[in-house]
């Protein structure tokens, strides 16, 4: 992280479980509308894009590799064994590694690397309600920021990286926009996801998926472009005019109707559901 230097205060953290922000939010169906976006912030790291590139069967089957991701971190918070789901999340990126074409060796457990992708899925509860939900206070961001130090400790890596303080989140999140990240080979593809032959989601006809693909796909691209940080979508040169936001607005209004008349259930995740029930966590 050149040019990066935490807080004093980094070492600031917040409980995970039943009445952590982290355990209320992340769960939250809605943020699988942002999870193009936040794979795609990911992906601006010229290393998490060489990794993909040389290791993951990504732009062959990109919703199966989605499906891979989601349910074991998701068990890290919801599941009653987070250590051990942690370790399972960890070891799965040990043989990640290699050399770029200059060379210089990379592994996708150097924890910087793994820094980046971890404050993105804190920060993507932020970005979820802040579109799709009640946007978070001031309080609540940094009571978040505290937890996600905590749940990176699960993890059991070097906390050279890490903080929990609010400010030096925010000035790594500028400083990650601004002068790390970039567009390349993933984030192409995933901006033109809707015009690839990818095959079909678990469950889903091969078929059905044939007629659902470009509209879903579509939508898809178009909520990342509308959510994206306006630095990364300068970045990436992607354009957004006001059409797109006057219909981005009715957008969201009509997707936090939807999740506030919908049963509490079918407000979350299954797996985080589960998770919630089994803790007498109401949700509401």
């Amino acid at each position: 992280m050149s040019g990066f230097v935490k807080g004093a205060d980094w070492n600031t953290s917040a409980p995970l479980g039943p009445e952590s922000l982290t355990w209320k939010h992340f769960g939250d169906i809605r943020s699988m509308l942002i999870l193009g976006r936040a794979g795609t912030l990911q992906n601006m790291h010229p290393v998490l894009d060489l990794a993909l590139r040389e290791h993951s069967n990504f732009f062959a089957d990109p919703m199966n590799r989605f499906e891979r991701s989601i349910a074991p971190i998701h068990a890290m918070i919801y599941d009653s064994r987070p250590d051990e789901k942690a370790a399972i999340v960890r070891d799965f990126h040990r043989p990640i590694k290699g050399a770029d074409e200059h060379g210089n060796r990379y592994h996708a457990l150097d924890p910087d690397v793994y820094w980046w992708t971890h404050v993105t899925f804190y920060e993507s509860i932020i970005a979820t309600q802040e579109f799709f939900g009640t946007p978070l206070t001031e309080d609540e961001k940094r009571q978040l920021v505290a937890e996600g130090l905590t749940w990176w400790r699960l993890y059991g890596m070097s906390e050279r990286p890490a903080f929990g303080d609010y400010e030096t989140y925010q000035r790594y999140w500028r400083h990650m926009l601004r002068e790390a990240l970039g567009s390349n080979y993933t984030t192409g593809f995933a901006a033109a996801i809707h015009r690839k032959r990818v095959p079909p989601p678990p469950g889903i006809p091969e078929f059905l998926w044939q007629v659902l693909r470009y509209p879903v796909l579509g939508v898809g691209v178009w909520i990342s472009n509308a959510t994206m940080p306006p630095e990364a979508r300068a970045t990436l040169g992607w354009t957004w005019t006001r059409l797109d936001q006057a219909a981005f607005e009715v957008f969201r209004h009509t997707v936090r109707t939807a999740w506030t008349i919908a049963p509490r259930r079918l407000r979350y995740l299954p797996q985080s559901w589960a998770g919630m029930r089994r803790n007498g966590f109401s949700a509401g």
